[in-house]
């Protein structure tokens, strides 16, 4: 076994990187050893559950037989994007600027799960007319890749793995996609700035109304503390401006007891410049009907010398608001986590602009509406502003630390949200000739010879007006949308998760700490043969007979992607072997399964988990019993990689570990304590099974769908003298209603409460 790099998570670090270290499986390695040997590799289905050794097997197989070409020769589908990478989605009718870690944490509720179905969520998209709008999304996807790319580009970066396509125009100005591999510096990235009309008017603050009543000794008796309570508030351009200022310069007072609270705006004393902010503030806190009072505050040593000066807006329901739409969760509440609250992003262009000016009002410099810098310590809050102003039709950019918004300007020969490729343009100039050509002269000639922009594009279009076939180039023109270069391209290790959204329809969505476009799964599935298949399988192998496509999860893709695949198989079978890795094989289709030799993989047995638990904890220098190993495997069910990740976790603990330590990391019970509840229940002790039922989801974390699947497990197990079969039966049709009640969304704790009432009425009957 070859060790790698000491950082790299023990999955990867203790990978075997030859078939004689693959662990469990003999038949099955066995065969796979002889193919090898022979050089003779056919098509193959490897079929199984997960931690098995399927992936490791094939790229295993790979450095055998292609060495130092391993890389080169062989293929792993993996295309995604980092889980930090922002994105802008729309459920219901809330707009949210999160990344795609927000989304695994919502919509993957395990740790297995690559791939998962989504009803109600939009993210923002472009549609075949080069519009910018909300599209649904199908499905959510992960993969864990060990290097990505930070592709920065101007005005933001994104991270993405080496196989994910970036969009990008070709030379006829059609969008096309391009490997994230193959992007270099100068290439030009599609980007877009829109008016984007929003829906909102209003905020509700039903809420977070404060009492107007309290229990007092004496009775019922009016809020003391109470000044003044909203339904709701219109959004116009001064609420708009107050909330920008809160988020620059604001902060929030909250008794202990949530019941009195209050607005701090403090701003720079004696400062000319924040004196008409004062006096805004103050006018719309009394156009609301709210009072405050300023105070003048110290800082420094010389307590004596102001240098604030404080409003105090006193409204306990506005300031609970704040809390719980400033912060993007964080119960903190400080600067550093400060966000451009959801609401504003479904409001019109002009609220939304007043916002930033308030904002920018507090934390800025520079000109309004020529260049504007806003800084801050939360730069998530700073690439909101960017997504936000980017939806108002301002260009912006963000930096570590800074935001920039720029306008059109006569002083400026050029912004950058005006410029498209002029390589498209060019073709132009050099078929028809004439005046063209001197309209391009900046393009041909000039610093950004790459680029052209849309009034000098337009101009020539309206020369060529009479020509056909540019229909095409006149709506790209017109469009919301312009190019920005890439600057710098650098390859990190990463060794997590990446993601990625099928959107149907569209096949691309906006991400990016400034919006790029980005290529993301087809909704079919097709694009994935279509493209990245055949153009791997399509070059030649190198210093090999032929090369290795390794699909994971082929029981995933659709029938249309699979009938795709079975002709890329036919076409490339003289350069090309593939490898197809499923949990099902019945569920690829006959052609394709009649193609290939079938491998199955079986969950790994005790003895094999435990000896390469054992080995590696050796090298680890890690303290492990037996009692240890035996819940490793127990929670592991036979997968080695989950097997090895959750000794890992424990070495963070202590280097000793202990049977407790196992189930304290992995989140499940120990099986004696399920078994126990399971029998309290059916007694008829209800009560007690309860408080163990809580003591199980509170002191080890666990979901209702992790204890119903345990309770499952050890029913099934249950000695006859403890469960006869006809009460297991009985038990196992009650758990699996729960379970399906509780996937739908109800109550978890009310659910299996309930499930054990119901054991103990179905057990006496």
């Amino acid at each position: 076994m070859t060790h790698k790099d000491a950082n790299l998570p023990w999955v990867e670090k203790y990978r075997p990187d030859s078939l004689n270290d693959v662990v469990g499986n003999e038949l099955v390695v066995k065969r796979l050893k002889k193919y090898t040997e022979d050089k003779d590799l056919p098509n193959m289905i490897f079929a199984g559950p997960a931690g098995t050794g399927k992936t490791t097997s094939a790229i295993a197989i790979s450095k055998q037989l292609f060495k130092e070409n391993a890389e080169r020769n062989f293929l792993e589908l993996n295309a995604s994007v980092t889980p930090d990478t922002p994105i802008l989605i729309k459920e219901g009718k809330e707009i949210h600027r999160v990344n795609f870690g927000w989304l695994a944490e919502k919509y993957f509720l395990d740790f297995v799960s690559k791939r998962v179905c989504i009803d109600d969520l939009e993210v923002l998209s472009l549609d075949k007319c080069n519009n910018v709008k909300f599209m649904k999304v199908g499905h959510l996807f992960r993969h864990k890749v060990n290097e990505i790319l930070k592709i920065k580009y101007e005005g933001g970066e994104v991270k993405t793995s080496l196989s994910h396509s970036i969009m990008v125009f070709d030379d006829c100005g059609n969008i096309i996609t391009k490997k994230a591999s193959e992007i270099k510096k100068g290439d030009l990235l599609i980007s877009f700035k829109t008016d984007f009309e929003g829906q909102s008017n209003y905020i509700d603050l039903e809420k977070y109304k404060s009492a107007e009543f309290c229990q007092l000794r004496s009775g019922i008796q009016p809020n003391p503390t109470f000044k003044k309570n909203f339904d709701t508030l219109s959004i116009d351009d001064d609420l708009s401006w107050y909330f920008g200022m809160y988020l620059a310069e604001g902060c929030t007072s909250m008794s202990n007891t949530g019941t009195s609270g209050q607005i701090i705006y403090t701003l720079g004393y004696p400062n000319p410049k924040d004196v008409p902010h004062i006096e805004n503030i103050q006018k719309i806190s009394t156009s609301l009907g709210l009072n405050y009072s300023c105070y003048l505050g110290a800082s420094g040593f010389d307590r004596t010398k102001k240098t604030s000066l404080q409003t105090r807006v006193f409204n306990t329901q506005l300031a609970k608001f704040m809390q719980a739409n400033f912060y993007g969760g964080d119960i903190s509440h400080k600067a550093n986590t400060k966000r451009v609250p959801t609401f504003i992003f479904d409001t019109n262009s002009k609220q939304r602009l007043s916002f930033i000016k308030g904002y920018w009002d507090g934390d800025g410099s520079g000109i309004w509406e020529k260049v504007a810098r806003i800084s801050s310590v939360s730069q998530e809050c700073l690439i909101d502003v960017v997504w936000l102003s980017r939806l108002s039709n301002v260009e912006s950019s963000v930096f570590p630390k800074e935001t920039r918004l720029i306008w059109p300007n006569k002083s400026f020969s050029y912004t950058k949200a005006e410029l498209l490729p002029s390589k498209i343009f060019n073709k132009l100039a050099e078929k028809y000739k004439g005046k063209t050509k001197y309209l391009l002269r900046h393009s041909l000639y000039s610093k950004m010879c790459d680029r052209i922009s849309k009034t000098a594009a337009e101009k020539v279009l309206a020369l060529l007006k009479n020509k056909k076939g540019l229909e095409k180039l006149n709506k790209l023109v017109n469009s919301d949308l312009y190019v920005l270069a890439v600057t710098e391209i650098k390859k990190e290790k990463h060794n997590d998760y990446v993601y990625d959204v099928s959107v149907p329809g569209a096949e691309v969505f906006w991400g990016g700490t400034a919006p790029v476009l980005l290529h993301n799964s087809d909704d079919r599935g097709i694009d994935v043969v279509r493209k990245t298949i055949k153009d791997f399988a399509r070059t030649l192998p190198l210093e090999a007979e032929y090369k290795i496509i390794f699909l994971d999860e082929a029981d995933a893709l659709t029938q249309d992607a699979q009938q795709a695949l079975r002709r890329t198989m036919e076409k490339y079978t003289r350069t090309c072997r593939f490898i197809l890795s499923c949990n099902y094989s019945s569920r690829i289709i006959e052609p394709i399964q009649s193609r290939c030799v079938v491998f199955r993989f079986k969950p790994l047995e005790k003895e094999s988990v435990i000896n390469r638990l054992e080995e590696v904890s050796k090298n680890e220098k890690l303290k492990i019993d037996n009692k240890a190993l035996s819940a490793i495997f127990y929670v592991s069910l036979g997968d080695m990689r989950k097997a090895i990740n959750i000794l890992q976790a424990c070495s963070v603990l202590d280097d000793s570990i202990g049977e407790q330590e196992v189930f304290t990391v992995s989140a499940r019970a120990r099986p004696e304590e399920v078994k126990k509840m399971v029998l309290l229940a059916k007694d008829g002790k209800f009560k007690d099974a309860r408080d163990l039922l809580y003591k199980l989801m509170f002191n080890y974390g666990m979901s209702g769908e992790d204890i119903l699947n345990q309770i499952y497990r050890e029913v099934v197990d249950f000695s006859e003298d403890y469960l006869n079969s006809r009460e297991k039966v009985s038990l196992i049709e009650i758990i699996s209603e729960i379970n399906f009640r509780v996937s739908e969304g109800a109550n978890d704790r009310l659910q299996i409460e309930a499930m054990l009432a119901m054991f103990n009425l179905h057990t006496k009957q």
